[in-house]
């Protein structure tokens, strides 16, 4: 039975193959917090960026469409955002996190040792009411991901701040899902925090052809917490 997402993944893979044979790409995989990311390479000016997000998709849709949206391609990194909408449909912390092991499982099995970054859950106006539902599924994550060396755990929003729900508003306009654009340069600032951290160890991108100051950048704002093998 065909899959709800197939006619979009096909759209996807037009799009998509002529990068097919650019090396060293950072993969963008997940929902539509990526799949409305359509300037990401603004944030990214020098970095070679992939942005495979689609529809409302969930983990266990990332896993399901894995070897042609991400494998396919031969990433030298990979970020994925999702599980939101798994807890929106009634999924327990629990099943997010098995379900994000199995999606490691077949990186691992497929690609090896790519780096992989999780990006937490990000807490919306219109999920409110699932707020501690998803500090517990962002919290059993980052403690999974810990000390791998392959895995790192990219977290939106400082400590202190998970508390005010001044934290999460500012980040969304009309929309109450997803984020303005205060909210994608915070989302920017973070994974470029983790990319730099990835350059540093000896990863090396793709260079774009551009060469400008990154979105993300064009107003300060918060920094990020970052947990990968050496915390």
């Amino acid at each position: 039975m065909p899959s709800c997402f197939d006619a979009e993944v096909d759209a996807l893979r037009l799009r998509s193959d002529a990068a097919a044979e650019r090396e060293s790409l950072v993969l963008f995989c997940g929902s539509s917090s990526f799949t409305l990311w359509t300037d990401i390479e603004r944030y990214f000016p020098e970095i070679a960026v992939l942005n495979h997000g689609f529809g409302g998709s969930t983990l266990e849709d990332c896993l399901e469409y894995f070897d042609r949206l991400v494998a396919a391609f031969s990433p030298r990194a990979i970020v994925l955002y999702a599980g939101d909408n798994d807890l929106a449909n009634g999924a327990t912390p629990e099943r997010v996190l098995r379900h994000l092991e199995d999606f490691i499982t077949r990186k691992r099995q497929t690609i090896g040792a790519v780096p992989l970054a999780y990006v937490s859950i990000k807490v919306s106006p219109a999920r409110f009411n699932l707020m501690h539902r998803i500090g517990y599924t962002n919290l059993i994550i980052e403690r999974r991901l810990r000390g791998e060396a392959d895995l790192a755990f990219v977290d939106l929003y400082p400590p202190d701040d998970r508390s005010r729900l001044a934290c999460f508003l500012r980040y969304y306009s009309t929309d109450p899902l997803h984020m303005n654009r205060e909210g994608y340069r915070l989302l920017g600032r973070c994974i470029s925090e983790y990319l730099d951290t990835l350059a540093a160890s000896g990863t090396q991108f793709s260079r774009a052809k551009a060469c400008t100051v990154p979105a993300w950048a064009e107003e300060d704002g918060d920094r990020c917490a970052i947990s990968t093998s050496d915390d």
